[in-house]
């Protein structure tokens, strides 16, 4: 009977953690959904594509066009006001072109002052909606996408800015 007893409440005291781990794996999940896709393989250009044909303005006024990076590696990102894992990214892609880079943002979307201030001192040019025509010449389809672009004009896509900065720093070159 003792055995029985006992039984129950070690029976009883897996259910509860099993239901708290439950709970906890599905508040998980909310969060995570709320960041959107931020480890997948981007989309839009593949490597190996060349830089598309593209012009604009940065918010400061300076112009920038596809020969914005000239001949040295590059990287060029593009963010939502709208995409919260967007403001996650951001910092990782400033202190990558801080460190010696060229960078160009693109921000989608009108707002987004914390987005702006987390990029800090990077050149960012805004389109006021998602489809404007930088993201649609990088037929960029999720945001926060990342290019590293390259002297020889190529385009290796990566999918967040630390691989764009570590692929940048070990000097490695998409196909």
């Amino acid at each position: 009977m003792v055995v029985v007893v006992v039984l129950g409440i070690m029976v009883g005291a897996n259910l509860l953690l099993t239901g708290a781990v439950v709970r906890r794996l599905a508040a998980h999940e909310r969060k995570l959904a709320m960041f959107g896709s931020t480890v997948s393989v981007p989309g839009g250009l593949a490597a190996g594509a060349e830089v598309p044909v593209f012009t604009g303005e940065t918010v400061d006024g300076q112009p920038v066009d596809a020969g914005f990076f000239g001949d040295r590696p590059g990287l060029i990102g593009f963010f939502s006001t709208t995409c919260p894992a967007c403001e996650l990214h951001a910092p990782e892609f400033a202190a990558a072109v801080a460190a010696g880079t060229s960078g160009l943002a693109v921000v989608s979307g009108e707002g987004g002052d914390e987005l702006f201030r987390a990029l800090g001192a990077v050149p960012v040019v805004r389109e006021p909606t998602p489809g404007g025509p930088i993201v649609t010449a990088f037929e960029v389809d999720a945001y926060p996408t990342f290019y590293v672009v390259e002297g020889s004009r190529v385009v290796s896509p990566v999918g967040s800015a630390a691989d764009a900065r570590g692929l940048l720093a070990s000097g490695v070159r998409g196909a």
